[in-house]
């Protein structure tokens, strides 16, 4: 039998557009159909927003008048804050932000023993504070909605102590204190970790002929839960208004060292 080089051409065509047809089937079928693969991370720059809120705890504060003496059973006691920022990411795990944060007025206190010709007695007054820190932490992540990170800051705070008062051991008020306010460095160390709440995805076009691929699309809402120690450095008040023995004083109780222990919450939104 005679078989045509026409008759064997069609019979070669078919059997390779057979296999082409099943290879395309097993690579995800026509390339209209969407290819989902595992979601990657978002090369764009991801810039987030931020706000924060919490407890702050003070260590025992050094508290001097006129340079000479120190006062003793000198305390200031804890205090709620408030804050927020505006932030980037910068890639390799680093971040970066700038924030600023009221701390509430905490009561400050310390008594000077009896020093002849000085005013004797419990100075007790007011101190707050507003701190801008420029920030950088290092996101270790390790996939899933948990990321731990560290991170450290520097900037200045505003502090500032309200008036105040003198009192003696019979719980008399000798003397008034006079507000007082100073610019000084800040730092901080801080530790936590970011809770992803929810975070959205995109389908953009991919590589493989022209198939839709599934990636992260950057957005997100996280839980933000950690500690900071903050440096806030000292704060003097005014002047101190009384008379005794019939001789005016005037000192001016300096808070120095000034520590905090905070425990932070609060919720980042990052935009892309």
């Amino acid at each position: 039998m005679v078989v045509s080089r026409a008759s064997l051409l069609l019979g070669a065509a078919l059997v390779i557009g057979g296999v082409s047809a099943a290879s395309a089937a097993d690579l995800g079928g026509m390339k209209d159909e969407p290819v989902y693969a595992p979601a990657t991370p978002s090369l764009r720059p991801s810039v987030y927003f931020r706000l924060d809120g919490g407890y702050s705890e003070y260590d025992e504060p050094t508290i001097t008048e006129n340079g000479v003496y120190t006062l003793t059973e000198s305390e200031i006691g804890g205090a709620g804050f408030i804050g927020g920022g505006v932030g980037v990411s910068l890639g390799g795990g680093f971040r970066g932000d700038l924030t600023y944060d009221h701390l509430f007025e905490s009561d400050v206190s310390g008594n000077l023993p009896d020093y002849q010709l000085d005013l004797p007695g419990t100075r007790a007054f007011g101190f707050s504070s507003d701190v801008f820190l420029a920030n950088l932490y290092y996101d270790f992540n390790w996939g899933g909605r948990f990321t731990p990170y560290v991170g450290v800051g520097l900037g200045f705070a505003r502090n500032k102590t309200s008036a105040g008062t003198v009192t003696d051991p019979c719980g008399c008020v000798i003397g008034e204190i006079e507000s007082g306010s100073s610019t000084d460095v800040a730092a901080a160390a801080m530790a936590g970790f970011a809770f992803k709440i929810r975070g959205g995805q995109e389908t953009i076009q991919g590589s493989f002929k022209d198939a839709p691929m599934v990636v992260d699309s950057g957005r997100g809402l996280f839980l933000d839960v950690g500690y900071r120690f903050l440096y806030l450095s000292e704060v003097s008040t005014g002047q101190i208004n009384a008379t005794y023995n019939n001789q005016p004083v005037s000192e001016d109780p300096t808070v120095e060292d000034i520590h905090a222990h905070q425990i932070r919450a609060g919720l980042r939104y990052q935009l892309n």
